[in-house]
């Protein structure tokens, strides 16, 4: 790949080399790892649910049956996306730029975006409603991976490289804290800066973006109160037990009960009423008490060889463009999972943010799944070749 050469200013080298990729077909193992995740979440999500739904719907199964369509338009999608020749969206960088702010401002026009919980995410379509916010990220990694091929030699330049990117990620974030979705901002940010680290941005530019950023992010985090009783809760759970620590506080309990191997699969005690939000954002709560840390460890290694097959992938590319691309989408799927699980394990404040293929929900599992075919329409890109 004599692409791979002429990016003379790339930080990860790593990962340029193949024995740090398993070896084998990447594309097959992706898509297996694809099956036994949307299964896995599955019965998951049953277990989970299943009282939960009893006691408001009557029906146990009322969260997977909801959770199988939304899955049976991913496969739909994952299937379409993955037969298209999707490196040509790089050629309307700015029209997906455009595309992404659209998306978010609409959300917060009255009638057209609605609200629950007091934040104002979602679009209605029919009796579904769909979170923008996923699909944007998804678009934006695009638009990042166009933008620094383009301007792959003026990285170092801080007004003609770093700045446009800089902007654009600042004002999509501004827009998602307008929802507000403060973890979605931050999961948008964390996945623009590991593109900007691979791309070659110089590290003098994200250290420097480290300390210009942390007043803001200060601000931002107390001027909301609902914001700063999360860090207090993040520092400190058990100066509220009952209150703002409570859910932190039975997430531990569950991996606590859970210890190595769990205490079976269907058999969790957090989840009955004690444990908040156990069939969305605190699953994987769930996954370590019924199946214990081992079972916990299983789902991060799963992500982590998916993250591992799409940088496989991602190097077999012949465009340094689809590269950048291969990288980005691997990261979009995998970031906000490892997010997920260190909000459920204590080191990061709750976000709000799914575990992708686990947690009940629609727009999360759908655009992942989009973004998997994806990458599979990639490695297609290379066969074509």
């Amino acid at each position: 790949m004599a692409w791979i050469g002429s990016v003379t200013r790339s930080n990860w080298a790593i990962l340029r080399s193949s024995r740090y990729f398993p070896a084998g077909c990447s594309h097959m193992g992706l898509f297996l790892l694809l099956v036994g995740l949307s299964l896995f979440g599955l019965v998951m999500i049953y277990s989970s649910s299943a009282v939960l739904g009893m006691q408001r719907f009557s029906d146990p199964l009322f969260f997977v049956k909801k959770q199988a369509i939304f899955l049976a338009i991913g496969w739909g999608l994952y299937f379409a996306i993955s037969q298209l020749p999707i490196e040509k969206l790089l050629d309307f960088r700015l029209s997906l730029l455009f595309l992404c702010v659209l998306g978010l401002v609409l959300v917060l026009i009255p009638g057209v975006g609605s609200a629950a919980g007091g934040a104002q995410r979602w679009v209605q379509l029919g009796p579904l409603s769909f979170q923008p916010a996923e699909l944007v990220r998804l678009l934006f990694v695009f638009y990042l991976a166009a933008g620094l091929w383009i301007k792959r030699e003026s990285l170092s330049s801080f007004n003609r490289g770093f700045l446009p990117f800089f902007v654009a990620t600042s004002l999509l974030m501004f827009l998602l804290i307008l929802q507000p979705d403060f973890g979605g901002a931050m999961a948008l940010f964390a996945i623009s800066v590991s593109m900007w680290f691979v791309g070659g941005v110089p590290l003098l530019y994200l250290g420097g973006l480290a300390l210009l950023a942390s007043p803001a992010l200060l601000f931002v985090l107390f001027q909301a109160s609902y914001r700063t009783q999360r860090v207090m809760t993040f520092l400190n759970p058990w100066s509220d037990p009952q209150g703002a620590g409570f859910q932190v506080i039975q997430s531990y309990l569950a991996f606590f009960e859970g210890k190595w191997t769990g205490v079976g699969l269907g058999n969790s005690q957090q989840k009955l009423f004690y444990l908040p939000e156990a069939h969305t954002d605190f699953v994987f709560s769930v996954i370590g008490e019924e199946l214990g840390a081992l079972g916990a460890m299983s789902v991060l290694s799963a992500f982590f060889l998916l993250m591992l097959f799409g940088f496989r992938i991602a190097r077999q590319q012949q465009e340094g463009r689809l590269y950048f691309l291969g990288i980005g989408l691997s990261i979009f799927i995998c970031l906000p999972a490892l997010l997920n699980m260190m909000v459920t394990i204590g080191l990061l404040p709750t976000k709000g943010l799914p575990l992708p293929f686990f947690s009940a929900g629609g727009s999360s599992l759908i655009v992942s799944m989009m973004a998997l075919g994806a990458l599979q329409a990639l490695h297609r890109k290379r066969l074509r070749i």
